[in-house]
């Protein structure tokens, strides 16, 4: 009986520090995610600032200003891979103010339908992708205004984000069917997080 006792106990202790050190791996890779979007997310936001210096001074300093927000918050995203949606949607609206004073307010418009958003935890720089794609895909080739809608709500017990732009649609790149550095850095972290889920 007590070898039983003994070896049930040893069972469970090497069961807990095998989903422990499986909690940590897990949440390493997430770090390291998270840090691959900032050099990324850096660089984008670099030459958009680049871009207003010499036509508008000023708006490269506002710029400059909602680059400092999200860098701050993308400092803190390394460091904690899940934070409140809501402050998500306040990364999302820094980034794209930023990226409005790029393009201009009479080239982009901005629809905001976040007001249903649920208080719950969401994986950090989940949405600053998706919109970064819009950007790019939908606004940078046209000349004329580009609409952009992004929602957060909830639909039955899942978390439904959205960013839709009245675009003509990412081109596939390279035969990968939406390819990128943020949309696969995006997608395992969400498979890390949540499996199959």
């Amino acid at each position: 009986v007590t070898y039983a006792l003994r070896s049930f106990q040893a069972l469970a202790a090497e069961r807990l520090r095998a989903e422990t050190l499986e909690r940590l791996s897990t949440e390493a890779r997430l770090a390291q995610l998270t840090q691959q979007m900032q050099p990324h997310f850096l660089h984008n936001a670099l030459n958009t600032i680049a871009a207003l210096v010499h036509d508008d001074p000023a708006a490269a300093d506002a710029a400059l200003l909602h680059l400092s927000q999200l860098l701050r918050a993308a400092t803190g995203a390394s460091r904690r891979p899940l934070h409140p949606l809501h402050d998500e949607l306040a990364l999302a609206r820094s980034y794209a103010a930023l990226m409005q004073q790029r393009f201009g307010a009479q080239r982009v418009r901005l629809e905001w339908d976040t007001d249903a958003a649920p208080p719950i935890d969401v994986p950090a720089l989940s949405l600053q992708p998706l919109m970064e794609n819009a950007f790019v895909h939908a606004v940078e080739p046209r000349s004329g205004p580009t609409t952009l809608r992004i929602s957060a709500r909830r639909q039955d017990d899942h978390l439904l984000l959205q960013v839709a732009d009245d675009g003509p649609g990412p081109q596939a790149a390279a035969g990968r069917p939406g390819g990128g550095v943020g949309l696969d850095n995006l997608r395992e972290r969400l498979q890390a997080l949540y499996g199959p889920a």
